[in-house]
């Protein structure tokens, strides 16, 4: 236990002085998705044993942790054993292929479905001008090849549709996206995700896949559409950046496209059903150039991920000035 212990207390954010077995990993550890996922391993390589990462979902504690690891190292199972490989860091993670063909058939061409789709999202950006506004900004600095990432805060179901309302055909047709199954997992909504391109995982149970098929998507030279904050925002402004974009674009050294988005909230507040058309502003930055793949580390993925927010939350900023700008304006 005590061995155990020491791994958990080396994975914790708040790095507490004691831990008990009692701690939350999340709430009172601090450990996110991603974190668990490499706690759960490392755990493992210390004391055997391989729990299935679709487990984790139902390990909320420590004590549940190390009885899980405790009860697959009784049974025999060794870690690496199983589907899935032993964590030797995301840079070996990310190097292998998915063997998923929902994911490997994102880069099939499929000329007449992407024509069909730039004409739907142009006329889903006209039905929107019509009954209000888009205002867009920076379009040209979006790389015209790829592989790149698209970050944006998230405030809505209307976030992914009109981003792709207002790009470029050529841009469109590149795309892809790893959703949610709580979203995409069953239905129409399935058949919408792979009309989309979006490849539906289940990130707290299944990350590593999730990571996996982004990595894929983006060696394949496709742009990956990914909403750092994991969850649309339940007020509206941004909220916490997640590490998994910075990841990906260290191990991959392929850059980030900052986008900041508002008046989305509005038009459809999480929790609520669609409420009105609304002025809708979209501000693309830059594309922000990772650090060598060398320099991976926590460290790295942490200060990278803050960057990243700090620039959306710079543009989301100036496009909440404008707003109040425009309603002194009309007062």
């Amino acid at each position: 236990m005590q061995r155990a212990l020491k791994t958990i207390r080396a994975y914790s954010a708040n790095a507490p002085e004691s831990i008990r077995p009692g701690d939350n990993l999340e709430l009172d550890l601090g450990l996110d998705s991603m974190r668990r996922v490499e706690l759960l391993v490392a755990v493992e390589q210390e004391i055997g044993g391989n729990v299935p990462e679709s487990q984790l979902s139902s390990i909320y504690t420590v004590r549940e942790l190390v009885d899980a690891v405790r009860e697959s190292a009784a049974s025999g199972t060794k870690a690496g054993a199983g589907d899935r490989p032993t964590f030797a860091g995301w840079s070996a993670v990310l190097r292998e292929d998915p063997n998923d063909p929902a994911v490997t058939q994102i880069t099939k061409p499929r000329p007449i479905t992407d024509t069909a789709i730039f004409l739907f999202a142009r006329l889903g950006k006209l039905v929107w001008r019509t009954f209000s506004r888009i205002q867009v900004e920076g379009i040209a600095n979006i790389p015209t090849k790829g592989p790149y990432l698209l970050c944006s805060n998230h405030q809505s179901y209307l976030d992914p549709p009109l981003l792709l309302a207002v790009l470029p055909g050529r841009t469109i047709r590149q795309l892809f996206a790893v959703g949610t199954s709580e979203v995409f997992g069953t239905g129409l909504m399935m058949r919408i995700a792979q009309l989309f391109r979006v490849v539906v995982v289940d990130p707290d149970s299944n990350l590593i896949p999730a990571m996996r098929a982004g990595a894929y998507g983006l060696r394949q030279g496709m742009g990956l559409v990914l909403y750092p904050e994991g969850e649309r925002s339940i007020d509206g402004p941004p909220k916490t950046f997640k590490k998994g974009a910075a990841i990906l674009s260290i191990h991959l050294q392929v850059p980030i496209v900052p986008i900041a988005i508002d008046g989305f909230f509005e038009a459809w507040p999480r929790g609520k059903s669609f409420q009105k058309f609304t002025p809708l502003k979209i501000r693309i930055g830059k594309p922000m150039i990772p650090p060598q793949e060398s320099q991976a580390s926590e460290d790295a993925y942490g200060k990278f991920t803050a960057e990243l927010k700090e620039r959306v939350m710079e543009m989301w900023r100036g496009l909440e000035d404008t707003n109040e700008r425009a309603a002194k304006a009309n007062s």
